[in-house]
């Protein structure tokens, strides 16, 4: 279940930033060939009353949005053609995808804050207890739930063992909560040398507190850690670029996969959800990186094209994204080869 929630998220991130790319070309009167989730064989199609193909691939590891270019053959003339919208138009396309992926994370981290919530611990609870120990023989049993030691509350099973370890080997007076009633108990805990702490004998059961925030604050909390986010992985970007830091930290899809299905075994459904939101920024960052091949690079071609004042000659523009193209090809493999490496080690 964890590969398949890890894969369907890389996905489904790659799918919305192509989704980004496809709604600016709609909204800026850009005709699109084909709009696909996923790639390989076609598993599925429909062609919409836009003339606009809408498929479903065998590979669901993202998409793509293909437009119609008036320097393919047969569609010279075309007024929805790519190349013959203004320069802001096509900006505007170019930036889509990235934006939508930043849209993507701060929706993402919004419903973290106010449906999900940051998690606090966990309950109180006792969960089991430890034959011969002195909380079962001071009468706790599993379901109680500790509300005060000594007088004091506590809120979560990290209070409550903090509260105990204070307390050292004297007498502790534990208020809990059964079955709606409200009981007190007594235990001295025993000094154990193996663990080198004083215990009494209970293990917490596995249930998180989260604390759900507003809308409001939700939603400056998200633009707040979307900044953050977005500075903290432009400063990866630039060490890696300019000085070399974290090369063999690289991942590609591979170790990006098991990144997910590591994280969410270990956290559940709030570290799937802040995972993703990181992954969503990172890739709208990573797309806007001067690079030929990525968004940046189409925005640097469209600079310099408003700076001459004509377009630049697609054949010479085809081979520096080809260039391009092999270069992040070559980084791939790097990446891929790494992951490997990790998952044979």
């Amino acid at each position: 279940m964890y590969w398949i929630l890890a894969i369907v998220l890389f996905g489904v991130i790659i799918m919305l930033h192509e989704l980004g790319h496809f709604l600016a070309a709609r909204l800026t009167g850009v005709g699109v060939v084909e709009f696909a989730v996923g790639f390989g064989p076609k598993l599925w199609s429909k062609k919409a009353k836009s003339s606009t193909t809408y498929s479903l691939r065998a590979l669901p590891l993202g998409g793509y949005c293909r437009f119609i270019a008036d320097d393919e053959d047969g569609v010279e003339d075309r007024e929805d053609a790519f190349s013959r919208q203004k320069i802001w138009k096509r900006a505007l396309i170019a930036i889509g995808g990235p934006l939508m992926n930043l849209l993507t994370a701060m929706l993402l981290l919004f419903l973290l804050y106010f449906a999900i919530g940051i998690p606090m611990g966990y309950e109180p609870t006792v969960g089991a207890l430890m034959p011969g120990y002195p909380a079962e023989a001071a009468g706790f049993q599993v379901g109680d739930r500790i509300v005060s030691v000594n007088g004091a509350p506590v809120a979560s099973s990290a209070e409550a063992a903090q509260a105990i370890a204070n307390a050292g080997d004297t007498d502790i007076a534990f208020g809990i909560e059964r079955g709606g009633e409200r009981l007190t108990l007594t235990v001295r805990p025993r000094w154990v040398e193996s663990e080198e702490r004083a215990m009494i004998g209970i293990e917490y059961k596995i249930s998180p507190i989260a604390m759900r925030l507003g809308p409001w604050q939700s939603l400056r909390n998200a633009a707040v850690l979307t900044g953050d986010l977005s500075k903290m992985i432009v400063t990866v970007l630039r060490d890696l670029i300019f000085k070399g830091q974290g090369v063999e930290d690289l991942s590609g899809p591979i170790g990006t996969v098991v990144a997910i299905k590591e994280q969410t075994q270990a956290g559940g459904l709030f570290n799937y959800v802040y995972l993703a939101a990181v992954i969503s920024v990172n890739l709208g960052l990573f797309n806007m990186l001067p690079v030929p091949g990525l968004d940046g690079s189409k925005l640097v071609f469209l600079l310099l094209e408003k700076i001459r004042g004509r377009r630049l000659d697609p054949n010479k523009e085809g081979f520096v994204l080809l260039v391009g193209f092999a270069l992040m090809v070559g980084v791939m493999v790097l990446a891929m080869y790494q992951d490997i490496a990790r998952l044979l080690q």
